[in-house]
C-alpha cells in the first residue's frame, strides 16, 4: 500500500558563478559595475548604440566658434545614468572631436573627456547631491586640463577666459544632460509622461544633437536645417502653436550659438513653429503647409535669393519626412509630453468612463458571487459519499491483497459475501475504538473460516491508517471549500459597493493636492491622503503619516488646517492618540458634522507582572463615522499568546477597513486561524463597533467575557457564549446591538481581570459594583483604577493569575470647532 520514496538532492548545474555574483550584489547593492570589464555582448546593446550615435554628434557641437562643452558633459552624464551602456560614449565623442579639430585643440579636449570618464567611473552610486558633484567634477577637470595645456603654449589672456567659459558651460550642460538622460531612461521603463523641466532639458539635449550636424550638407541642403524643420513640425503637431514656437526657439538658439547664424533665424523658426501648430487642426498636411509658409514669409525679408532656395529645399524635405512620419509615433510623442488628447477628456467622455467602470465592477462582483455559489453547491452535494466509497475501497483492497489467491476465496467473497463483509466491518469498528486489531480480536466464525488471520489483521491495520488519513484530508478540503465560498461572497459584497465609493473619491480629488501642499508647509509629511465626499456634500479625510510621538499634531495642527481648507468643521472620532508603541504609521480619519466622540482609556499588565502581555487591543476608524474597539486574548501567556492575539486583531482590522461586515470578517479570521496552525491555538475576540453619529453600538463576542455598559449608576452586561476563534472551522457569530446616549460608558475586559477576584460574590457582580462607584471618573483613570483593584484582589501585581487588559470608552459631546 505504501511505496518507498527516495529523495535525491537537487542542484542546478552551471549556476555557481551566477549565485556568487548575486551574493556579491546583495552584499553591496550600491556598488557600481567596473567600467573596464564591459564585455562585447553587454556593451553593444541598442541603448549603447544610441548613446554612441549621440556622442558623435555632441562631440562635433561647437559653441561661439571654439568652445566644445558638450563632449565631457555628455560622457559624465551617460556613464552616471547608464553605467556600462554609457561607456561607448567615450570613443564616440572622441571620434566626433576628431572630425572638427586636430593638434593641440584635439589633445586638450580628448584629455578632458578621458579624465572625466575616469573620475566619473569611481564616483560611488550613493553619493549625496549628484546634481552638484557631477557638474563640479566636469568643471574641475576642464579647468585643470585645458589651463595646463594653455600654460605651456604662448597663450593670451583671451584663451584663459575661453577655458573658464567652456568649463562653466560644460558644468551647466552636465546637470542638464544628467537630468534629461535620467528622465528618458525612466520614461522608457515606465511609460510615464515627462514633466516640464524634463521636457526642457531633453529639448536642450536635442538642440545639441542638431548643432552637432554642423556644416554637413548634401548640395544646398544641410542636415541641420532638415532636422530643425522636422523637430518644429513634430512639436507643433503634438503640442500645438505654443509647443511649435518653443521648439523653434530652442533649435534656433543652439545652432545659432554654434555657427554664429543671424539672430533673426530664431524668430523665423519660432514663427514657422507657430503656424505649424495653428495648422494642426487640418491634419499633417495643414501643419506642413503652415510651416513652409512661415519659412517663406520671413525668408523673403531676411535672406537673398540663394538662401531662399536653400530654405525652400530644406523646408520641403522636412515637410516630406514629416508627412511620412507614422501617426502612432506622434501619438506616443503626445503621451510622452503629457499633452495627449486622451489625457484631457471632455465631461461627457468622463461620465461614460465612469459608467463603464461601474458596469465592469458589477460584472466582477457577479462573477465572485457565482464562484461562491459553485463552492457551496459542491460542498452540499459531496456529503459523506467519499467516506462511504473510501470504506468500500478499503474492504475491496483487503480482499485483493489477502484473499485473492486463497483457496477459500469463492466461498468467502461469493457464497458467504455478506457474512465476510459484516465481519470485516466489525473489525474496522474495533480499530476505530482501540486503534488496532490482532487475530485474537476476530470472531469465532471468522477464525474458523479464515486461514490467514495474521495477514488479514496486518493489512486491515495498514489500510485503515491510510483510509483515516484520506478521510482527514477530504474533510479539510470540504472545510476549505466552505471557507473559500464565504470569502468569495465577502469579496463580491465589497466590490459591489466599490463604484460608489470611488466615484465619491473622484469628485473630491481636486482639493487633495492643495491639502497635501498645505500639510507639508505645516511640517506634516502625508504618506497617504484621500478625501471622500458623501452624498450630503460633506467630506471625510483619511490621512496616514509618521507618528508624532504623542505630540497630538492631529488635534493641534492637522484638524484645524483641514477644517479651514474644507470650509467645514471636521473632527476625529476620539480625542485620544490611537498610535501604539512600535507603529510606523499613524492613520487618522476626520469626520464632518461630528456631534459626539469617544473618550478612551486603556490599562494592561502581564501575568505575574510580566512586561509581555498575551492580550492585544486596537481601535479602527471605519467609514461613515464608525469606530471599532477590539480586544483579544491569546491562548496561554507570553510571546506565543501575544502573537496569536496580535494576528487576530491585525487580520480583523484589515478586513473591517476593507469593507467586510463584522460577522463575515470574524468568520474569515476564524477560518484562517483554524487552517494556519495544525496545533491547538485560539484567541478570543471582543468587538464593539460604535456609530458616533447615531450612537448605535454593535457587539460581537467570541469566547470573550461580558462587556459592561454604564449609564449613570446603572450597570448592564452584554454576554454571549461561543468558542474562541481558531478552535472549530465553523462558528456561529451572534451580534447584539444597543443604542448609546452621551455619557454612557463601555467597559471591556479580558478574563484575567475577573479571574483575579477572590471574594464571595460572583466575579461579574464584583466588577459591576466597582463601576457603580467610579462612574464619574475619566476613562483613563477608570481603566487604571479597575486594573489596580484587580491586582489588589489577586494579592499584588506579582501574583496576577493571568494577563489583564481594561478598555474604557465614554460617549461624550464633541466640542465645537471655530
Amino acid at each position: 500500500m505504501f511505496e518507498n520514496i527516495d529523495i535525491y538532492p537537487y542542484r542546478r548545474t552551471g549556476q555557481e558563478q551566477n549565485k556568487k555574483r548575486a551574493e556579491r550584489l546583495a552584499k553591496n547593492p550600491n556598488k557600481r559595475p567596473h567600467l573596464f570589464k564591459a564585455g562585447t555582448g553587454e556593451g553593444f546593446t541598442p541603448v549603447a548604440l544610441a548613446i554612441g550615435a549621440a556622442g558623435i554628434l555632441l562631440g562635433r557641437a561647437v559653441l561661439l566658434g571654439d568652445l566644445i562643452p558638450f563632449a565631457a558633459s555628455f560622457v559624465a552624464a551617460s556613464i552616471r545614468v547608464f553605467g556600462r551602456n554609457g561607456i561607448l560614449s567615450v570613443p564616440a565623442v572622441l571620434l566626433g572631436l576628431a572630425t572638427i579639430s586636430q593638434g593641440p585643440a584635439l589633445a586638450g579636449t580628448g584629455l578632458t573627456v578621458l579624465g572625466t570618464w575616469l573620475l566619473t567611473s569611481v564616483v560611488p552610486g550613493e553619493v549625496k547631491r549628484p546634481w552638484l558633484v557631477l557638474p563640479a567634477l566636469v568643471f574641475a577637470v576642464t579647468v585643470i586640463v585645458r589651463t595646463t595645456l594653455v600654460a605651456f603654449s604662448a597663450a593670451s589672456t583671451y584663451l584663459y577666459f575661453a577655458v573658464l567659459f567652456e568649463a562653466i558651460f560644460a558644468a551647466l550642460l552636465t546637470g542638464v544632460m544628467n537630468y534629461a538622460l535620467a528622465a528618458l531612461k525612466k520614461k522608457a521603463g515606465s511609460g510615464r509622461s515627462l514633466t516640464g523641466e524634463e521636457i526642457f532639458c531633453a529639448a536642450l539635449l536635442f538642440g545639441g544633437l542638431v548643432a552637432g550636424t554642423g556644416d554637413l550638407k548634401l548640395g544646398l541642403v544641410s542636415f541641420k536645417g532638415v532636422l530643425s524643420g522636422l523637430t518644429i513640425l513634430l512639436a507643433g503637431t503634438a503640442g500645438g502653436a505654443g509647443a511649435g514656437a518653443a521648439a523653434g526657439a530652442v533649435v534656433g538658439i543652439i545652432p545659432g550659438l554654434a555657427y554664429v547664424v543671424a539672430p533673426a533665424v530664431v524668430g523665423a523658426y519660432s514663427f514657422a513653429g507657430l503656424l505649424a501648430g495653428l495648422g494642426k487642426s487640418f491634419g499633417k498636411a495643414g501643419a506642413a503647409t503652415g510651416f513652409v509658409l512661415g519659412n517663406i514669409i520671413l525668408s523673403v525679408y531676411l535672406t537673398d535669393y540663394t538662401s531662399l532656395v536653400t530654405i525652400l529645399a530644406e523646408s520641403g524635405i522636412a515637410a516630406l519626412l514629416f508627412l511620412l512620419f507614422p501617426a502612432t509615433a506622434i501619438e506616443k510623442l503626445q503621451t510622452t509630453l503629457g499633452i495627449s488628447e486622451q489625457s484631457r477628456p471632455h465631461q461627457q467622455e468622463g461620465s461614460q468612463l465612469k459608467e463603464m467602470f461601474k458596469e465592469r465592477i458589477k460584472n466582477w462582483s457577479r462573477v465572485f458571487y457565482e464562484l461562491s455559489r459553485s463552492f457551496e453547491q459542491v460542498s452540499s452535494t459531496v456529503g459523506h459519499t467519499p467516506q462511504e466509497q473510501s470504506l468500500q475501497k478499503l474492504l475491496r483492497l483487503t480482499g485483493e491483497k489477502v484473499c485473492s489467491d486463497c483457496t477459500f476465496h469463492r466461498t468467502c467473497w461469493e457464497r458467504d459475501f455478506y457474512k465476510t463483509y459484516q465481519g470485516l466491518v466489525d473489525l474496522i469498528a474495533h480499530i476505530e475504538i482501540y486503534g488496532k486489531i490482532s487475530p485474537d480480536n476476530f470472531s469465532a466464525e471468522l477464525k474458523k473460516r479464515c486461514s490467514r488471520t495474521k495477514e488479514l489483521a496486518i493489512t486491515l491495520n495498514c489500510l485503515y491508517e491510510s483510509y483515516n488519513l484520506n478521510r482527514y484530508w477530504s474533510q479539510r478540503l470540504l472545510e476549505s471549500r466552505d471557507i473559500v465560498s464565504e470569502q468569495l461572497k465577502g469579496i463580491a459584497g465589497v466590490m459591489a459597493s466599490l463604484p460608489g465609493e470611488l466615484e465619491l473619491d473622484l469628485d473630491a480629488g481636486e482639493i487633495a493636492p492643495r491639502m497635501r501642499r498645505r500639510l507639508k508647509e505645516a511640517g506634516i509629511q502625508p504618506e497617504r491622503l484621500s478625501v471622500v465626499t458623501r452624498e450630503s456634500g460633506a467630506s471625510e479625510v483619511v490621512l496616514a503619516h509618521a507618528p508624532c510621538g504623542g505630540m497630538m499634531k492631529c488635534a493641534n495642527v492637522i484638524g484645524p488646517l483641514l477644517s479651514s481648507l474644507l470650509e467645514q468643521p471636521v473632527n476625529k472620532a476620539t480625542p485620544a492618540c490611537l498610535a501604539q508603541e512600535g507603529d510606523t504609521v499613524c492613520t487618522l480619519r476626520f469626520y464632518p458634522d461630528l456631534k459626539c466622540r469617544l473618550a478612551l482609556g486603556v490599562a494592561r499588565s502581564g501575568k505575574n507582572g510580566s512586561l509581555i502581555s498575551g492580550d492585544s487591543y486596537a481601535f479602527f476608524n471605519l467609514k461613515r463615522g464608525r469606530l471599532a474597539l477590539v480586544l483579544s486574548d491569546g491562548m496561554g501567556v507570553g510571546p506565543r499568546a501575544a502573537l496569536e492575539s496580535g494576528i487576530t486583531i491585525s487580520l480583523l482590522g484589515n478586513l473591517l477597513e476593507s469593507g467586510f461586515g463584522q460577522d463575515l470578517a470574524i468568520k474569515t479570521v476564524n477560518s484562517i486561524l483554524a487552517l494556519r496552525s495544525p496545533g491547538e491555538s485560539f484567541a478570543t475576540v471582543d468587538l464593539a463597533v460604535v456609530n458616533i453619529y447615531t450612537g448605535q453600538a454593535d457587539f460581537v463576542k467570541i469566547g470573550a467575557v461580558p462587556t459592561f455598559v454604564l449609564r449613570g449608576r446603572e450597570v448592564g452586561m452584554i454576554k454571549a457564549s461561543s468558542l474562541p476563534v481558531g478552535i472549530v472551522e465553523d462558528i456561529e457569530v451572534a451580534s447584539m446591538s444597543k443604542k448609546l446616549q452621551p455619557g454612557d460608558v463601555l467597559v471591556m475586559v479580558t478574563d484575567g481581570v475577573l479571574d483575579a477576584y477572590q471574594g464571595p460574590e460572583e466575579r461579574e457582580d464584583w466588577l459591576a459594583g466597582v463601576l457603580e462607584d467610579v462612574a464619574h471618573m475619566a476613562p483613563q483613570q477608570m481603566a487604571e483604577l479597575i486594573l489596580k483593584l484587580a491586582h489588589t484582589s489577586a494579592g499584588g501585581t506579582a501574583r496576577a493569575p493571568d494577563d489583564m487588559t481594561v478598555l474604557v470608552a465614554r460617549l461624550e459631546t464633541a466640542p465645537k470647532r471655530n
